[in-house]
């Protein structure tokens, strides 16, 4: 247990560039969801909608799907080969954790959660609404933020650190904005996304390679 702890403050330590402005943000959204409800921040959400929006997040969501996690896995492998293998695993390592979740927990997605009021919602156009009890956690934002991290944390400049952090957090958003997901759903998945990867770094991590700037 010491050589654990001792390993994920490592990883934490190379990551806090990248943690302490989701952490931020994170508390950010806690204070706002303590005002107000479930609700009341799904709909707020929902008519932030602009056309552009509707246009680019149907892409920026893909960035969190299965598709984009084999990709980025593929192409890490062919370059960095160990990085590769701890992105893959850790990929498949935090979505196993947010499927057992999505099925233990069960909760409605808002398309039937609020099968009563879908006149009231605004649905992108184009886009195929889940309805089923696999909303909390979102797995696209876990498997966003699992790629956040491990990249963060294999990156040669920090900087980019930051750059990794706001596409995790525009893929977060793209959920709740196409209405697959509410705030909690996103948030659970960001922090289970993380936590759960810093654990697979702190393992499997090791930092003799690096990601070219």
């Amino acid at each position: 247990m010491r050589v654990f702890l001792e390993r994920f403050k490592q990883v934490y330590l190379r990551l806090t560039l990248f943690l302490w402005p989701l952490i931020t943000v994170l508390l950010g959204i806690l204070l706002a969801r303590l005002t107000v409800s479930r609700t009341t921040a799904y709909f707020f959400i929902n008519h932030l909608h602009t056309p552009a929006g509707d246009l680019l997040f149907p892409y920026i969501t893909e960035l969190g799907s299965t598709v984009a996690a084999i990709l980025l896995s593929a192409a890490l492998l062919v370059f960095h080969r160990r990085i590769g293998m701890v992105l893959g695993s850790a990929y498949l390592f935090t979505a196993a954790i947010g499927g057992v979740l999505k099925i233990w927990i069960g909760f409605p997605r808002p398309h039937r959660y609020f099968a009563h009021r879908l006149h009231d919602i605004y649905f992108v156009p184009g886009v195929q609404v889940l309805d089923n009890f696999r909303s909390f956690p979102s797995g696209h934002t876990i498997c966003a933020f699992t790629a956040a991290t491990v990249l963060a944390y294999y990156a040669r400049n920090r900087y980019w650190s930051l750059l990794y952090l706001a596409l995790a957090m525009l893929v977060g958003y793209s959920r709740m904005y196409m209405s697959q997901h509410f705030l909690e759903d996103v948030t659970a998945g960001a922090v289970l996304g993380v936590f759960f990867t810093m654990v697979w770094l702190s393992f499997f991590g090791g930092k003799e390679e690096q990601l070219s700037r």
